[in-house]
């Protein structure tokens, strides 16, 4: 979703680093390493081996931790969570050095109370887009902002999942863009009474392990 002032994620971790020009991510405090329990981002489909490298060198967030809200999450070996990404104007994204924006975890208090979103919901098409304006297909070769428009969205699964001791709406949907080359599957976890968000975006086995071990990993104060 694009930067809205409402839409700043509260983050909570113990050290930053710089990246590009002006642009701040933050990484979580380093805990002990989850021994494979969280997935690696950036790798090839189907493998939890990591890609080649396209951008920035990063260092190590094995065990980093993010803060976000009232939940805090293992983040997945190789990512840091950035207040904002570094396509400029996206908040919330976990990023690796190959995926600007592997996925979101958005705090959608502020603007849920408004009324200023679409409710993330698991069984509408573009359900795990809360904002106005048309979604993006965002994936490893195509940072948020050059993404092709999504042109259409169907739900192909939906029911609960666990977040940590939570229960989310859960949702699996196929998202199609216009250019046919970034078709991809989006998941989404929506806690509808903490109002957070989690979103994966183009799902593979890989990044789809990655996640579940995240989600598992949350805790709540």
């Amino acid at each position: 979703m694009r930067r809205r002032s409402w839409f700043l994620a509260t983050v909570t971790l113990a050290a930053t680093v710089a990246l590009t020009a002006c642009t701040q991510t933050t990484t979580g405090q380093a805990q002990p390493s989850p021994a494979g329990d969280v997935g690696q981002l950036g790798g090839s489909p189907g493998t939890g081996s990591p890609g080649p490298s396209t951008g920035p060198s990063y260092p190590s967030t094995d065990g980093a931790t993010a803060t976000i809200a009232t939940m805090t999450v293992t983040l997945p070996a190789g990512t840091q969570y950035a207040v904002e990404s570094r396509d400029p104007g996206y908040e919330g994204c976990l990023q690796s050095a190959t995926f600007a924006c592997a996925g979101k975890i958005l705090d959608l208090r502020q603007a849920a109370d408004g009324g200023m979103i679409n409710l993330p919901s698991s069984t509408r098409a573009f359900g795990w887009y809360p904002g106005t304006d048309v979604p993006t297909c965002i994936g490893p070769s195509a940072d948020p902002g050059v993404a092709s428009e999504a042109t259409g969205g169907a739900v192909l699964e939906h029911g609960f999942a666990p977040v940590g001791p939570k229960k989310a709406e859960y949702a699996r949907f196929q998202e199609t863009c216009k250019d046919p080359a970034q078709n991809n599957q989006v998941r989404m976890w929506w806690l509808p009474t903490s109002k957070l968000l989690i979103v994966e975006h183009a799902s593979t086995p890989a990044q789809d392990a990655a996640f579940d071990g995240m989600v598992a990993s949350a805790k709540f104060s």
